[in-house]
C-alpha cells in the first residue's frame, strides 16, 4: 500500500472538524498579537518588567519615571551623574594634592623658622645640659606673633629626645613620645593641626586650629637629634588657597564638563530620534502585518467554507442528475423497449427485414437503458446524514455489490465515531467510483477498500488485484482522465491528495485526508 507524503494542508484539516472554533482560537492569537502594539498595554508590560528590575537601591516610583523618559533624557541624567562624579573626584583629588603641597611648604617653612630663629638662641650649660632661662624666655616671646598676617607665630615648644616638654617647663605632665615627636626626633619634619589631640593643648590653640610643625632642632656630632621644636602657626593664609584652589578646580571642571555632556547629549538625542521614528514604524508595520494577518485568515476561512461549500452542492447536483435520470430517462427507455419488444413478436403486418431492423435497436436501446441505469444508480446517494465515515465506506461497498454483483473485501477502520456528512459523502464517492472504473476496465480482478487512521490522517485506499487495466478505446482513456480529475477535487475540497498508481497485476488508488486531532 502506498502512503501519502507526510506534507498537507493542516489548516484545511481544521477547517473540517471545527471552523468556528478554528476562527475564534486564531482571532484570539491576533487580537493578543494586536494588543501587545497597543501603547496602554505596551506601558502595563513596561511598568511591570520596570518594577521587577528596579535596583533595590532606587524607589519604584523614581524608577518608573526614569523609565517613562525618553533615552535622550535618560543618558543626559547618567551622563550628568557619571561625568559630575569623576570630575569631582578629579578636583577633590587635585585640591587633596595641592593642600599636600602647600602644607608640606608650610612645614619647611616653619623648619626653616626653627633653625634660623630658635636654635642659635639655645645654649648650653656648664654641666652639659640646655640652659633655658629668663634671657631665653624673652628672646621666644619677642618671636611670637612675627611674620606676616594669616601666618603669624602664636607659639613655640621645645621638646627633649625622652619625651618631656622642656620649653615652656611643664613639670606637671609625665613623658610622651605621640608619633609626630618620635618621627621629629628621626629628622622628619611634620605637619600638623591642633585639632588632632597629640598631647595638651591650651584652649585658645584648640579653637584656633593652627598649623603645628614638629622639626628636629638640636642634633649632637653623631647627628642624633636631641631637642625638637614646635612651632604654632596661624593658617587662615593656607585654607584660604586650598578653597580657592579647590574651587578653581570645581569651577574648571564644571566648564570642561559642560560642553562635554552638550555635545555628548545632542548626538544621543539625534540617535534617540532616529530610533524612536524606527520603533514607530517598526510598530505600524506589525501593526498593520497583523491586520494583514487577520484579514488573510478570514478571507482563507470564507475561501475554505465556500470551497467545502461548493462540494456540498455538487454532491446534490450529483444526486438530483441521479434521481432525474432515473425518474425520467430511465423510465422512458424502459417504455421504448417495452414497445419495441411487442414489435418485434412475429407478426402480420412487419416483414422480416423490418423485424430485424427493430431486433438491432432493441439491443441498443437494451444496452443504453443498462448504461443510464448504471449512471443513475452510481450518481444516486443512500442516506448519509448521520452516518459514519466506516458506515459510509460500507455503504459504498454494499451498493457496488448491488450494481455488480461483486463482492468486495472491507479492511480496517479508523477506530473512532467520526460524523463528518460532507467527507462521508465525499469517501462514499471516492469507493464507489474506483470499484466501478475497476470493475470496467479490470473485470476480472479482485477488489479490496483498506481504511486506516494515523496521526490525524485518515487513509482509503481501493485495490484490485488480478490483471492490469486495459482501456480499449481513446472514449474510455478521455472518460478515465476526466473520472481521475473529478475525483482530486473532490478530496482536495476537504485538503485531501489522491494518488493513483498503476502496476502490472493490477492497481490501488488512495486518498490521503486531515482530520485533525479526534478524542
Amino acid at each position: 500500500m502506498h502512503e501519502s507524503k507526510p506534507k498537507c494542508r493542516q489548516k484545511n484539516c481544521v477547517t473540517i472538524l471545527s471552523a468556528p472554533m478554528r476562527r475564534r482560537g486564531e482571532e484570539k492569537i491576533d487580537a493578543d498579537a494586536l494588543g501587545r502594539t497597543r501603547p496602554g498595554l505596551m506601558d502595563t508590560r513596561s511598568k511591570t518588567i520596570a518594577q521587577e528590575t528596579a535596583p533595590p537601591s532606587v524607589p519604584p516610583g523614581a524608577w518608573l519615571r526614569l523609565k517613562s523618559l525618553s533615552l535622550s533624557a535618560q543618558f543626559l541624567i547618567a551622563a550628568s551623574l557619571i561625568v559630575f562624579g569623576l570630575m569631582t573626584g578629579v578636583s577633590l583629588f587635585v585640591a587633596a594634592q595641592v593642600e599636600k603641597a602647600a602644607r608640606d611648604a608650610a612645614g619647611s617653612a616653619g623648619a626653616v623658622r626653627l633653625q634660623t630663629l630658635v636654635a642659635p638662641l639655645i645654649e648650653r650649660s656648664e654641666d652639659g645640659g640646655f640652659r633655658f632661662d629668663d634671657v631665653f624666655q624673652t628672646r621666644i616671646t619677642n618671636l611670637i606673633g612675627t611674620g606676616p598676617p594669616g601666618q603669624r607665630v602664636i607659639n613655640i615648644k621645645i621638646w627633649s629626645a625622652d619625651g618631656r616638654q622642656v620649653y615652656p617647663p611643664d613639670t606637671t605632665e609625665e613623658p610622651v613620645l605621640f608619633d609626630e615627636l618620635v618621627q621629629a626626633l628621626a629628622g622628619k619634619t611634620i605637619v600638623s593641626r591642633t585639632t588632632v589631640a597629640k598631647h595638651a593643648y591650651t584652649d585658645e590653640e584648640e579653637s584656633l586650629s593652627l598649623l603645628e610643625v614638629y622639626s628636629p632642632l638640636i642634633r649632637s656630632p653623631e647627628g642624633e637629634v636631641l631637642l625638637a621644636g614646635e612651632i604654632y602657626e596661624e593658617s587662615e593664609v593656607l585654607e584660604r588657597q586650598i578653597a580657592e584652589t579647590r574651587q578653581r578646580s570645581m569651577i574648571g571642571v564644571f566648564l570642561l564638563s559642560v560642553p562635554m555632556l552638550s555635545l555628548l547629549y545632542l548626538v544621543v538625542r539625534r540617535g534617540a530620534r532616529l530610533i524612536e521614528q524606527q520603533r514607530r514604524t517598526l510598530k505600524e508595520s506589525l501593526r498593520n502585518a497583523i491586520e494583514l494577518s487577520v484579514e488573510n485568515n478570514r478571507l482563507r476561512l470564507l475561501a475554505d467554507n465556500a470551497r467545502t461549500e461548493a462540494g456540498k452542492l455538487n454532491e446534490r447536483i450529483l444526486d438530483q442528475i441521479g434521481a432525474d435520470l432515473h425518474d425520467g430517462s430511465v423510465q422512458i427507455l424502459t417504455l421504448v423497449k417495452l414497445r419495441l419488444s411487442d414489435l418485434v413478436t412475429p407478426r402480420a403486418d412487419v416483414s422480416p427485414a423490418m423485424r430485424d431492423s427493430l431486433t438491432k435497436i432493441l439491443d441498443l436501446v437494451g444496452n443504453v437503458l443498462d448504461e443510464v441505469r448504471n449512471l443513475s444508480a452510481g450518481l444516486v446517494l443512500p442516506e448519509l446524514e448521520h452516518a459514519t465515515i466506516d458506515e459510509s465506506l460500507q455503504l459504498a461497498t454494499k451498493r457496488f455489490l448491488e450494481i455488480t454483483g461483486r463482492d468486495t473485501v472491507l479492511t480496517g477502520s479508523t477506530g473512532t465515531e467520526l460524523r463528518i456528512p460532507d467527507l462521508s459523502i465525499c469517501l462514499y464517492r471516492f469507493v464507489l467510483e474506483g470499484l466501478m472504473n475497476s470493475y470496467r476496465h479490470a473485470h476480472g480482478n479482485a477488489h479490496f477498500v483498506r481504511c486506516s487512521f494515523k496521526r490525524g490522517r485518515l487513509f482509503v485506499a481501493v485495490v484490485d488485484i488480478g490483471q492490469r487495466p486495459v482501456l480499449s478505446s481513446k472514449r474510455e482513456v478521455q472518460r478515465a482522465r476526466l473520472g481521475k480529475v473529478s475525483q482530486k477535487r473532490r478530496v482536495r475540497t476537504f485538503g485531501g491528495r489522491v494518488r493513483y498508481f498503476p502496476r502490472r497485476n493490477g492497481s490501488f488508488a488512495i486518498a490521503s485526508l486531515p482530520i485533525g486531532n479526534v478524542d
